[in-house]
């Protein structure tokens, strides 16, 4: 039997596919049955997720071709089983980045509803800068080689085609894929900490805001790789761990986006789990307590900083749970 890691990409694959789909499916849910309201975030982020899910069929397909075991037992197989190899990996390629753009773009675009008007000014710059980013990732990966077949048909001659230097492209991509996670995922800190809200909330919401990090995580982890991947001649091989660590950066990063839609849902059916008691029905879906009418609207005199009723009519899930 010949040694494969195949199986080890597919469960991850599968796994992570189940994740996602229950998490955009309750988010869903509880944008459109609780909160009764859809955001531009909400269909950007159903965009991503089918594009993840693209990128994983893509994945278990590659398996089914070679992906995860050694190369002189997958080139045995024919050339034409190896070209259908190639072919779907650089169909994933596609998907991934597509995939990233949209996840980010859904995460910047809640950002505009939170009322804070310079975040929603540098939200609207960094989803012009990620979109930008991510348009020149998927072109880039799909006209690579000029006939564009010659990124993945070994058969035709290195005379008749011209490719770009894709291992660099791999590396500056994964690079700059990174410090844009990190400027999207800590966008808001500087909200969180002008909000006029006792210490628990702002660690509540600042936890929140912090779980998008974790797909800057996946993605440092996957950059670890990368080197390996394109150096060995054992190219088949290698890529298995970069391959499933890519499925598990966009998976974790739609679970991250779609976490803060699940307060209402806490609210709803789950008060306790959040401290909240004898609250009004529509203050049960928002979090926060009856605040004073001097305190409702506008912002702070003299420090700008938004009053909580100013963000919590612009979204009732993006919401830190009260003492």
């Amino acid at each position: 039997m010949t040694e494969s890691q195949g199986s080890t990409v597919n469960s991850v694959a599968i796994c992570f596919a189940v994740i996602s789909f229950c998490a955009v499916v309750l988010r869903l849910w509880a944008r459109t049955f609780i909160v009764r309201s859809l955001g531009a975030d909400d269909y950007l982020i159903c965009v991503g997720a089918i594009l993840s899910w693209c990128f994983i069929g893509c994945t278990i397909a590659s398996v089914q071709h070679g992906l995860g075991s050694h190369y002189e037992d997958v080139i045995k197989r024919g050339t034409d089983n190896f070209i259908a190899y190639l072919q779907i990996v650089w169909l994933s390629s596609i998907f991934y980045n597509a995939c990233l753009g949209f996840i980010k773009i859904s995460v910047l675009a809640l950002y505009t509803r939170l009322g804070d008007k310079m975040l929603r000014k540098t939200a609207f710059v960094m989803m012009g800068v990620v979109g930008c980013q991510a348009g020149a990732n998927v072109l880039a990966c799909i006209f690579q080689c000029s006939p564009v077949p010659a990124a993945y048909d070994i058969t035709i001659l290195p005379e008749d085609k011209k490719c770009v230097d894709i291992n660099a492209f791999y590396l500056a991509n994964a690079a700059v894929n990174i410090f844009t996670d990190i400027l999207t995922y800590t966008l808001p800190i500087p909200l969180v900490a002008r909000l006029r809200v006792p210490r628990r909330q702002k660690i509540s919401l600042a936890i929140i805001l912090g779980l998008g990090l974790f797909a800057c995580v996946s993605s440092i982890i996957r950059i670890t790789y990368i080197p390996k991947m394109l150096s060995s001649s054992d190219q088949t091989w290698v890529i298995s761990d970069a391959m499933y660590w890519s499925v598990i950066e966009t998976n974790i990063g739609i679970l991250a986006a779609s976490i803060p839609s699940y307060k209402a849902i806490a609210k709803k059916y789950a008060p306790r789990l959040l401290g909240s008691s004898g609250m009004s029905s529509s203050r049960k879906l928002s979090g926060f307590k009856q605040m004073p009418l001097e305190l409702q609207g506008g912002s702070n005199p003299g420090t700008g900083a938004p009053k909580i009723f100013d963000i919590e009519h612009r979204s009732s899930t993006f919401m830190c749970p009260r003492d």
